[in-house]
Order: C-alpha cells, then structure tokens, then sequence
C-alpha cells in the first residue's frame, strides 16, 4: 500500500504543478520529453563539458505558453541527474545581467546541487579538506581577472563561526568591504593581505567571481556549472546602454566569443518578442529600437571595433536556428501524447476512474499554446471529479494575460533602472 501512497503523492504533485503553471522536477520526470529535437542538442553540449570542454551556450525562442519554462525546467532535471551544478534565475526588475556581479549573486545563491535539497554549497564545501587547494586550479590566481575572490575561498578554511559565514557570503555575490576581507585576512592568516595590482571593483572584475564559483564546484566533483535564465526578454526594458552590457555581459556567459575559461554551460529562454520588437522592430520612428543595427554601432563608439564585432557575431548567433532553437507548436499527436499522460496522473492523485475525450477538447481549443491545452484538460477533468459533468471550457476563459510577455510590452516600457 506504501507504494500506491508513494505513486499518488507523485501524481499530485505533478497535477498541482501544472495548475499552478510552474514546471517542477516532479512534473518533467512523470511526463515525458515531447521536444527531444530540442534536449539532444544541449545532452551533446552536457557531454562536452563533463569533457573538461567548454560549448556554446543556447537561447531558445518560443511564443508566450508553448513551453520555453517547461524546457527550462527539463534541462534543469537533466543537467543534475548527470551530476552539474545548476543555477536557475528568471530576469526582472530585480534580476537583469547588464550588471554582472549583481547578477553573480543572484545565479550563486540559486545553486543547486545533486541529491541536496539546499541551496548553495556550504555543505560540499565543509566537506573538502583545504590541504588539497594547491592542487586544484582555484590556486592559479592569473587564471582570473582578479584574485581577490581566490584568497576569499582560501581563508574560509581558516576561519570559523561569523567570519566564516561572511567569507561565505562574499563568495555568494554579498560582498564584504575591503577593510573586513583585510581583517579577517590578517586574524587567520596572520599576515597582511597582498597587494593586488588594481583595486577590485565589481563592474570590471566581477567575472572573477564566476570563475572561482566554477572551479569550486569542479574541485567539489561536480561537472560543471549550468547556468539556466528564464525570461531573457526583459533585457529589452533596459536603456540602450543597459542593453549593451546585458548583451555583453550575455555573450560571455554563452561563450559565444569562445573566450570563457571556466567550466560554464549557459541556456536562456527568450520570448520573440525580444526579436521581433526590439532587434527588428518594424517601427518606422526615430526612437524604434532596432538593436540588431543600433547595438553594434554604440559598441564601436564607446568600446571600439573589437566589441563592434563581438555584437555583430552575438546578433547572429542568436537567430541561427541551429544554435538556437525555437520552440515550434507541438503536433495533435504530441498533444494528445501529453494530455493523455496527464489524464492518467489526475486518474492517480484523486483515486477516480479519470475520462476524458482528448481528441474533441484538442479539436476545441483549435491552435492554442500548449499551456492552454493543459489547462482546460485540467479544468474539464476537475469539473467532471467534482460535479459528474463534461464541460469543455472556452478558449477565452482559459487565456491569461502576462504581464512579461503581453503583446507590445517591449515597447512600452524604457526601464533605465532595470
């Protein structure tokens, strides 16, 4: 009976997640991958990096509620089943990446680990035995842009209680002032920080920190370092420059320069709104963004001919299909594959004898994302559970507004502050 308990908690799960519009691990594990066009290319790229090599990263376009989330979440599932670090972030108001060690902190605190429900990596960390530093390349402080973040990883061995707990935050992106890091250098080291040859600033050396995080999570046995963001057209909302240094600081993360050294794997999911409205907008108005063109031109005045190219290539690899690809509306077969599976777990968590007439709710939805699809599945099904009737609803009672990805939303706002 125990294992029937086990299955309907599990099917719960599953069918609540869905209601709720927020893909778990529970839910892409029950329901199988109907985009494997899309995992086979990314399993390929997880190799490479187990390899020690480092792949270009993805973006993966899609429509508003044909699965870009969902995808997320599987490669989520897939990168810690092969035993990576993950970091998973939405953008918003609070989170963009055109501030890169702003972003650090975000991406560092979210880390997740295999077979560990708690966040960060405290608890592998506690686990090594400093003695073995020298021989990792965390000690090779000319492999990063600074080495301030290296000597923070070294003296959290050395320190113990509140200042390792702060040492322990400043290596999350919670950065501590110099004067402490001195301090706390000097009480367990017992001896003078070194002079580093330019003083540490988190606008030009914040990439230092990624660095360090990366090669940390290899010297604790992971395989690398995923980093996955979902919502990457909010990027749109920033100011022209904003945007400059979200792309910039994007292309990096997506080793798509092929200068990343770390052992970083980046995929981000973006509305085509991004595309569409922002890189080639239609707008015929001076203050249209086009950033396909606009972009490129600002990189060549205020950093030169070098950033110039690196947006041109940026721009380019972002809409070729192979590297990037879009989420395409499934077929009535997919569908159908998905919705029936669906039925069979809601069959599950309410213990009914679940039915449901899945080719006439696909024929009357007609061509809806598939989040639409779920949802009135799920809604026709608890109708039925609950009051013994079949009721297909209407397609415009289940279509919801977004606030991210309404139509036009890339053009209305200019969030400077973003």
């Amino acid at each position: 009976m125990q294992e029937y308990s086990d299955n309907r908690k599990q099917a719960i799960a599953v069918v609540e997640s869905l209601r709720a519009g927020i893909p778990t691990r529970a839910s892409t594990r029950e329901l199988s991958d109907l985009r494997p066009s899309l995992t086979k290319p990314i399993k390929q790229d997880l190799a490479q990096l187990a390899q020690g090599n480092i792949p270009k990263g993805r973006l993966v376009w899609g429509a508003y509620g044909q699965g870009k989330t969902h995808a997320l979440t599987t490669i989520e599932h897939l990168a810690l089943d092969l035993g990576f670090a993950v970091s998973r972030v939405s953008l918003s108001r609070e989170v963009s990446c055109h501030h890169l060690f702003n972003f650090y902190g975000r991406v560092a605190s979210a880390i997740r680990t295999p077979k560990s429900q708690i966040l960060g990596i405290q608890q592998a960390l506690n686990k090594k035995d400093p003695r073995d530093l020298p021989d990792s390349r965390i000690q090779d402080h000319n492999r990063y842009i600074h080495p301030l973040p290296a000597f923070v990883l070294e003296d959290y061995f050395h320190t113990t209680g509140e200042e390792q707990d702060l040492l322990y935050g400043d290596l999350m992106g919670t950065r501590l002032g110099m004067p402490d890091l001195r301090r706390i250098h000097r009480n367990c080291r017992e001896e003078t920080l070194p002079r580093f040859e330019s003083t540490f600033g988190v606008n030009k050396h914040g990439s230092a920190y990624f660095g360090v995080m990366a090669d940390v999570l290899a010297w604790c046995g992971y395989k690398g370092w995923v980093i996955l963001i979902d919502e990457v057209e909010l990027i749109g909302r920033l100011g022209k420059v904003g945007r400059l240094d979200a792309y910039r600081n994007l292309n990096w993360l997506l080793n798509w320069s092929e200068t990343m050294p770390y052992p970083i794997y980046t995929v981000g999911v973006v509305a085509s709104n991004l595309r569409d409205e922002v890189w080639f907008s239609s707008d015929s108005t001076q203050s249209a963004k086009k950033d396909r063109r606009q972009i490129p031109e600002l990189a060549a005045q205020k950093l030169g001919q070098e950033a110039e190219t690196e947006m041109n290539n940026f721009f380019d690899l972002a809409i070729d299909s192979k590297q990037c690809p879009t989420t395409e509306y499934l077929s009535q077969g997919e569908v159908s594959k998905l919705l029936e599976s669906l039925v069979e777990r809601h069959r599950i968590a309410y213990a009914w004898d679940a039915q449901l007439d899945i080719h006439n709710l696909i024929q009357h939805m007609g061509h809806q994302p598939v989040r639409t699809h779920i949802r009135a599945a799920l809604e026709a099904l608890d109708i039925d559970y609950a009051y013994k009737e079949i009721i297909v609803p209407e397609t415009s009672d289940l279509v919801e507004g977004s606030v991210e990805e309404e139509e036009g939303f890339l053009r209305k706002t200019n969030m400077s502050n973003f």
